[in-house]
């Protein structure tokens, strides 16, 4: 038996365990009557929101809204996903404000606001009597029009208008020019230009922002490839996107502004939206009133019934719905004091006054958190839980008591001591100093606490100043409260990151306290009593499964567009606040190129989703610049194939920003930015998402078309790039391991692409791949060197590279790529142990942004280390967005796509792995999760079922052919 099979064998079932049904056809879509109903995982609030920031997600694939009541008014954020700028900029194509005369909106009218899931809708009720007013807000799922229905017991006027804020040429800079990443540095300014409102436009409003420059020629032209340029047409010049605005029944009363022409009991606005490149302004907008036509003939009674069947099938194609009666978060723990004023390092020193500082080994609530702030001096009316209360008033021989017992003294390190500040004692701290208190069980808070305390700080520097500390410095092992950024507050722990723009006065007393709850997940900021900031929508399975249904709703809502999903916000960016600046809804931080290694992790979860069509999109990119990237291979490399940087523009060149802006000296093939110089391997990856689409779909046009012909150029690149060393194999020099080993040899990643995807290349219909390919990568498997491996004492391990040349520059673990996305170890699979000895080494642990060890540990069978980190992810929502699957922003922007769609693949992946004829079920699922499924198998296959109680109450199999390829595997 090899090593690590044996693990599995012993928690095997075979399928005849159990009773085992089968539909006899199979279509995608298919679904029986027993589905649950996604209709739990509604959102619904009851006040309207104060900003953009409480807008809640809607769209159709191509068109995405953020959609939000505020006083008076109800706000829609236009965004479509080819609308891109002048500088490659993925911008907002406006603000529609609808307003209703009477107004139901009013301070103290009912409100509700519903985000109907299964019918692809926002419901808005407000107000009551003759004032209540229902508007209904949905994007037809099969055209490029969004429309607000309103409708009342009593008639009444609605009032619609156009915002634009591109209303002149403006020039961006400063710290804003992080959402013009990749043109940022360039000799010249980065010019935003206006939008157009057409006058003249009767009883309409069309709008546009047309790009008359253009970044496209100066990119090719800076990377030579200026004259690979001549023959091929620009993107971005003359591009053109708006629409146009318009109703039954609505009369125009300025170039920006609708009215209804007279008071309706019932009244609809359509917004029809449309991107083209044309010669002219007129030419774009005779193409939208031809869609407005065709729109027209259909009728909206068709469009909402397409819409309805469309949003059907979404749901019934698959779903998870978890539950379960026990399920806690829980903090890590550690042997390190607990510092009063300082990091676990003696830095991020505090300096101001401390009159009092509590933990409590549970969450007080909010009125408990509301009376001790009533007073500087306010005693817990009920002192359960209470682990250390220092009253900073006094200090004797260096020593503070703990008011809560007899133990843990806080010991003076430095300089701290008490003195007269505002007529009463407090403790100084000059930044020099900090109070002590030695490690012991009763501060390992692992489920629950509260962190509270009376501060009066000086103004505090940008990295923010520790109040209560009891973690690992630089890390989110333990838990801190403090006042990062600047005079802000923020709570650490594993579970999640909470912060808030506190703005601590200088000079004034302010009561400050943290909550959590490990039960709920839930963490909370307070301010003098008052909430000011929660996260975690709750950490148990049924949040797991609202967060796994939200997410997929907002892949849904931008994922069957003209270009692939942003990773930095998709479509769903708001006014962005960065530090002491604000910003429109186009900022997003990275600007508008795609990272591959950000930009996959949406997709990886689609195949089991059945969500194929969503992935053509990242496909067609990429293919449609395949003759760039040959051309720029063979002009960089004088050789065959294609290969694509890890960051580049839709169009397929490099950001100029990492390309390099001055190429004095230096050759075309050079890239200024280390952290992608020869970071080529996304291609492989991408290769076998592709591989994975055709698996599942049996799609033989697109295996002819798409996946055979990019195989094609991307290994002929590493056949080509890479020359043998001495014993006859490749040797990966000059190369790179992620953009964490910047200089390696023989780096683990690409080595492992090849050899999961060429196998599965090879094993593609004979009729698909010539014989002299199929020679060609026989032989580019045959010369592979081996997967780079470590030794220590407790046995081998996966290393990043054969040799790292130097030190690490950023936090990925490039040796668990042979775990996921290449599944060259895993469940059922040789050396298990070996790899799971590879994660529980690994050098960075982490379960938020583009961080996948919930994946990795759920393909290596750990389903306890899979749950706890994934339940930790779909807790940790933005907490200055309002909506809960709002994630972000991590490492990059909000709503963070990355984080989300993780969090997707994690899931499923616990529940299902699925590969060639292989399905294992429960491969690293908890004993004590109850689950509902529907998940899709290559070769058109269905599995779905039900677990409850620690078995396995039913199972289908679709064909039922397939029934015997399904391995059920003990729930942990």
């Amino acid at each position: 038996m090899r090593p690590g099979m044996g693990r599995l064998c012993g928690r095997r079932w075979w399928i005849g365990a159990v009773v085992l049904t089968a539909t006899s056809t199979w279509a995608q879509g298919g679904h029986t009557d027993v589905e649950p109903s996604v209709d739990q995982y509604n959102v619904t609030w009851t006040t309207p929101s104060e900003g953009p920031s409480g807008s809640m997600p809607i769209g159709n694939g191509q068109i995405g809204l953020n959609v939000w009541v505020e006083q008076g008014a109800l706000v829609l954020y236009i965004a479509t996903t080819d609308a891109w700028s002048e500088n490659g900029r993925l911008l907002k194509l406006g603000r529609v404000r609808v307003t209703l005369d009477p107004d139901p909106f009013q301070e103290g009218q009912p409100f509700e606001q519903t985000l109907r899931l299964r019918q692809g809708e926002i419901l808005v009720r407000a107000g009551v009597g003759d004032l209540a007013r229902t508007l209904r807000i949905w994007v037809a799922a099969t055209q490029p029009v969004v429309f607000v229905e309103a409708d009342g017991p009593e008639a009444f006027t609605m009032h619609v208008a156009v915002e634009t804020w591109r209303t002149e040429e403006r020039e961006i800079k400063g710290r804003e020019l992080f959402s013009a990443y990749g043109v940022a540095g360039a000799p010249h300014p980065i010019i935003v230009h206006p939008d157009t409102v057409l006058s003249g436009q009767e009883n309409r409003i069309a709008w546009f922002h047309r790009n008359p420059t253009s970044v496209w020629p100066e990119t090719l032209e800076l990377q030579g490839m200026g004259d690979w340029a001549q023959e091929a047409a620009d993107p971005l010049l003359n591009r053109t996107f708006g629409g146009i605005v318009y109703g039954e029944g609505l009369v125009g009363v300025a170039d920006d502004r609708l009215r209804s022409a007279g008071p309706s009991a019932s009244q609809r606005v359509a917004v029809l939206l449309h991107t083209a490149q044309t010669e002219t302004e007129e030419e774009w907008l005779r193409q939208v009133e031809a869609k407005a036509r065709e729109i027209e003939e259909v009728g909206v009674a068709q469009l909402r019934s397409d819409h309805d069947l469309w949003w059907e099938d979404f749901w019934r194609r698959s779903w998870i719905h978890t539950t379960a009666t026990t399920f806690g978060e829980a903090t890590t723990t550690n042997d390190l004091p607990l510092r009063i004023g300082a990091d676990s390092d003696g830095s991020n020193e505090f300096r101001g006054h401390m009159r009092r500082a509590r933990v409590f080994s549970r969450a007080l609530t909010s009125d408990e958190l509301k009376a001790l702030a009533d007073g500087i001096d306010s005693e817990p009316a009920d002192r359960t839980g209470l682990v250390g209360d220092w009253r900073l008033d006094s200090i004797v021989d260096g020593v503070c008591a703990n008011r809560a017992g007899d133990d843990l003294m806080a010991e003076v390190v430095g300089d701290v001591a008490v003195e007269e500040v505002a007529g009463m004692r407090a403790a100084r701290f000059t930044g020099q100093g900090w109070l002590e208190i030695a490690d012991c069980a009763a501060l390992d808070l692992d489920r629950a606490m509260t962190l509270e305390a009376w501060v009066r700080p000086e103004q505090l520097p940008g990295g923010g100043a520790r109040i209560i500390d009891k973690s690992r410095a630089g890390t989110s092992n333990g838990y801190l409260l403090d006042t990062y950024p600047g005079n802000s507050l923020r709570m650490i722990l594993e579970p999640g990151t909470l912060s808030h723009s506190a703005g601590l006065p200088p000079g004034q007393w302010s009561h400050v306290a943290a909550t959590f709850d490990g039960e709920t997940g839930e963490q909370r900021l307070y301010l003098n009593g008052a909430e000011i900031a929660s996260q975690g929508f709750g950490s148990g399975p049924y949040h797991v499964a609202q967060a796994y249904a939200l997410q997929r709703f907002i892949t849904a809502c931008a994922g069957r567009g003209a270009y692939p999903i942003k990773f930095n916000g998709s479509l769903f960016t708001v006014d962005a606040v960065e530090g002491a600046e604000t910003y429109d809804a186009d900022y997003r931080r990275w600007g508008g190129p795609y990272w591959f290694q950000n930009t996959r992790l949406a997709y990886w979860p689609m195949p089991a989703s059945g969500d194929w069509e969503m992935m053509i999109p990242l496909f067609r990119m990429y293919m449609d610049a395949l003759p760039l990237a040959q051309e720029r291979t063979r002009l960089y490399f004088h050789h065959g194939g294609a290969f694509f940087p890890e960051t580049m523009y839709f169009w397929g060149s490099y950001a100029n920003e990492n390309y390099g802006w001055n190429r004095e000296g230096k050759h075309p093939s050079h890239v200024d930015n280390t952290y992608i110089r020869y970071y080529y391997s996304g291609a492989l990856e991408l290769l076998a998402l592709m591989l994975n689409y055709y698996e599942y779909t049996g799609d033989e046009t697109f295996a002819q078309e798409t996946l055979v012909p990019f195989a094609a150029e991307i290994l002929a690149f590493y056949d080509e790039q890479y020359a043998r060393d001495d014993d006859g194999k490749r040797r990966f020099e000059p190369a790179q391991s992620l953009e964490t080993w910047q200089k390696a040899i023989d780096p683990l990643p690409p080595i492992a692409g090849l050899r999961f995807v060429l196998p599965r290349l090879l094993a593609l219909p004979p009729g698909l791949v010539d014989n002299a390919t199929r020679v060609r990568w026989e032989l580019l498997l045959e010369d592979l060197p081996d997967l780079p491996m470590s030794e220590t004492g407790d046995g081998p391990a996966l290393a990043p590279a054969a040799k790292v040349l130097e030190g690490i520059k950023n936090s990925e673990n490039p040796e668990l790529y042979a775990v996921y996305p290449y599944r060259l170890y895993g469940v059922g699979k040789p050396d298990l142990d070996m790899a799971r000895r590879t994660f529980a080494r690994r050098r960075v642990k982490g379960s938020r942004g583009w961080q996948q060890d919930d994946t990795q540990a759920a393909f290596l069978g750990l389903a306890k280390e899979a749950s706890t980190l994934l339940a930790r992810r779909f807790a940790a929502k933005d907490p200055g967005s309002r909506f809960p699957a709002f994630w972000g922003p991590n490492f990059d922007w909000i709503p963070d796509q990355d984080h989300g769609t993780n969090g997707l693949m994690a899931l499923q992946t616990m529940l299902l792995q699925a590969e060639g004829d292989r399905i294992l079920l429960f491969p690293a699922w908890p004993k004590e999760w109850d689950v509902d499924f529907k998940l899709h198998a290559p070769k058109r296959t269905i599995v779905e079922g039900r677990y409850r109680g620690g078995k396995l109450e039913a199972l289908t199999v679709t064909p039922e052919a397939r029934g015997g390829d399904v391995q059920i595997l003990d729930p942990q």
